[in-house]
């Protein structure tokens, strides 16, 4: 009995099928997924988007647009200015003069013959002083042009004349018109009230300029991108070893058994030899059993089952000096073998089994090459429950085994074997059960799967051994 492999079990050292299967299946499918977004178109678009996205032109684009605003741009200096300028007590009072029926009034008499009349007798009487002209003969020319003048000076629209342009209001209304302030009110005006102008401050105020250009656009996609399965499975393991198993073997064969029938296109119920010679399966000397050409084996689409019966049935037995010799026999079994159609040299077999002895049979899974000898079984159960190499000497056969006694009858564990050209390597539900590293197998061989009877059975028949699944692995081709 394997102690260790007892203390482990019972101490629940032993890692949990179902939780290596379940762990197994969900990495498989984020390696598919992983492997098929990779090829994908989308895989192209997102790796593009990516690099545009953390690209530093793109980034500073984006932050100096989000920066952007009206508030301390030219446009936001120039609106300032202009409010500025239109609150400039004397520009208002320009514009209030200049809209007034007073200036109105005063440019009308400016441009009137009267006024004209006026300035003209002022400059003649004006060649005189008042003194003399008061000395002046009252019919005189001079004096007559005197009392005109006087008349004229005191008529109401020459007074409001006089009166307005030496007012307050006049003077500013002159001082400003040609004002830098002025000459810059209506610059900002005129600029301020063009659509490209408006179209800019709006632009500026715009609180989703960013939302609105191509850019973002791209940035969306990406980000949406990120959210998807295949995207976030990708970001996952983009880094990670993971997958290495994966990438570093080719998976070369699988049977899962769930289809309901055995797949002829992967097993034959005939061992190697039984189809060189005689074309039928035959038994060994000491067997008490007849092998059927497969009416032992049943697949329920949950698993294979190689099924021990007590039935009579007549079949062919290899016996010295006779050769193969035809008899009764008291129970059936079945075999299933590659051999006809798969051959490896060096890989991972691994299978799911269920752990259920009985020490009258011999219940195997095993590699074979040409010949009988050696003999890798990935598992044994029954008689001696191991797993190993069984090699044939003149001195009788070699075992290079590990007792797996410890195991729970009646649960499925995961039975492994990695061979390479320098080593076999067994494990049980991922825990280290055996190294050979002498006399390892260099040529191809072929998987079976056989129930045998040794002894008379006294458990309940019939007996079946279970296997849930199987595979091999090969390296992956660079």
């Amino acid at each position: 009995m394997s102690f260790k492999l007892l203390f482990a079990s019972t101490f629940g050292l032993i890692k949990s099928t179902a939780k290596i299967e379940t762990a197994h299946e969900a990495l498989l499918a984020d390696y598919r997924m992983f492997t098929g977004f990779e090829k994908s178109g989308e895989h192209k678009e997102y790796h593009e988007l990516e690099v545009l996205v953390n690209s530093p032109t793109f980034k500073q684009l984006k932050k100096e647009l989000q920066r952007l605003a009206l508030k301390g741009s030219k446009e936001d200096a120039q609106l300032k200015e202009l409010g500025k300028l239109k609150r400039n007590r004397r520009l208002n009072q320009f514009y209030s003069v200049q809209k007034s029926e007073d200036l109105k009034r005063f440019v009308k008499i400016s441009a009137s013959s009267a006024l004209a009349h006026y300035k003209e007798i002022k400059a003649a009487v004006e060649i005189h002083s008042y003194t003399a002209i008061k000395k002046m003969a009252k019919d005189s020319k001079e004096f007559l042009l005197y009392l005109e003048f006087e008349k004229l000076k005191r008529s109401e629209d020459i007074q409001f004349f006089n009166h307005y342009r030496s007012s307050a209001a006049y003077r500013n209304y002159e001082l400003m018109g040609e004002s830098p302030e002025h000459k810059r009110l209506e610059e900002l005006q005129k600029i301020t009230i063009t659509d490209e102008f408006k179209a800019r401050v709006a632009y500026l105020e715009d609180k989703q300029k960013w939302e609105k250009t191509e850019e973002w656009v791209k940035e969306k996609r990406f980000a949406d991108m990120q959210k998807m399965p295949q995207v976030i499975n990708f970001l996952k393991y983009k880094h990670s070893n993971a997958f290495d198993f994966f990438r570093k073997w080719d998976l070369v064969f699988e049977d899962r058994f769930d289809t309901g029938k055995l797949d002829n296109q992967k097993w034959i119920t005939q061992s190697h030899w039984a189809g060189k010679t005689l074309g039928q399966n035959f038994s060994q000397v000491g067997d008490l059993h007849a092998f059927t050409d497969g009416k032992n084996i049943a697949v329920d689409g949950k698993s294979l089952k190689i099924e021990v019966r007590k039935e009579k049935a007549k079949g062919m037995q290899w016996r010295i000096p006779f050769g193969f010799v035809e008899q009764e026999f008291d129970y059936t079994s079945g075999i299933v073998s590659t051999a006809g159609l798969e051959w490896w040299k060096h890989g991972i077999l691994e299978a799911k089994v269920k752990y259920s002895p009985s020490v009258h049979l011999v219940d195997a899974l095993y590699l074979l090459g040409e010949e009988s000898s050696p003999q890798i079984n990935l598992v044994e159960m029954g008689v001696k429950n191991r797993m190993g190499i069984l090699s044939k000497s003149d001195s009788g056969i070699h075992e290079d085994c590990e007792s797996i006694n410890g195991l729970k009858t009646g649960e499925f564990y995961i039975f492994r074997l990695e061979w390479t050209a320098h080593s076999l390597v067994w494990t049980i539900n991922e825990r280290l059960m055996l190294t050979v590293n002498h006399n390892v197998p260099a040529f191809q061989m072929h998987l079976n799967a056989a129930s045998i009877v040794v002894t008379e059975p006294t458990d309940s028949l019939p007996h079946r051994f279970e296997i849930d699944w199987v595979r091999f692995y090969q390296p992956a081709k660079e």
